[in-house]
């Protein structure tokens, strides 16, 4: 009969008035492990975050620190960046002539025959006013008192050992000392093995 009795939970009946009635605080929510796994997990979240922020502010206050300090090193060493880059500038204009005295050396023979079939094969009342080179290709620029000797002077140009194709670039007729004259340039293709069987530079 005892343990029938146990089996049974105590009831708690207040039979006081609602205004003299206390409530029990119930706290045990706060114990639930929902509830503290959760609330840990928002404090490591925020700290996380935290540390991930205040990184990236100090990361970010470096940086521009070290960006301060290379423009002011940059600026101390202006002076000479500028003497470099003007070394460099005069070092190019040197390499461009030096490469463009390259491209005209030939042998002092090959210079001579050529030279030599330019100014033989000039019929008369012809002459050479000028002459540039770009490779193994010259352009003459010559004059004469007579159209024909144009055609002629080419003709002879092509019979030369120094010379392997000649054509005419242009040509226009102008007055020269009140006398009728012609101005003509003409693109030259030389042989690029003239003077080399001897050896001679």
């Amino acid at each position: 009969m005892a343990d029938s009795q146990n089996e049974y939970q105590l009831m708690e009946i207040n039979l006081l008035p609602s205004e003299h009635k206390q409530n029990k605080l119930n706290l045990s929510w706060i114990l639930d492990s929902r509830v503290i796994w959760g609330t840990f997990s928002i404090i490591i979240v925020v700290l996380v975050l935290s540390l991930l922020y205040y990184h990236v502010i100090e990361t970010t206050s470096e940086l521009e620190s070290t960006v301060s300090q290379t423009k002011q090193a940059i600026e101390r060493e202006r002076p000479l960046l500028d003497k470099i880059a003007e070394l460099e500038q005069k070092q190019r204009v040197i390499k461009e002539k030096s490469d463009a005295l390259r491209s005209i050396q030939v042998s002092r023979k090959r210079w001579v025959l050529m030279f030599e079939d330019f100014s033989t094969t000039l019929p008369p009342g012809t002459w050479i006013s000028g002459i540039n080179q770009e490779g193994d290709v010259m352009t003459l620029t010559c004059a004469t008192w007579h159209f024909p000797e144009v055609a002629l002077y080419m003709l002879k140009l092509e019979q030369t050992q120094s010379v392997t194709e000649v054509s005419l670039t242009n040509i226009n007729a102008t007055r020269l000392n009140n006398e009728d004259s012609y101005n003509f340039s003409l693109r030259v293709k030389f042989n690029p093995n003239l003077g080399m069987e001897t050896g001679v530079r």
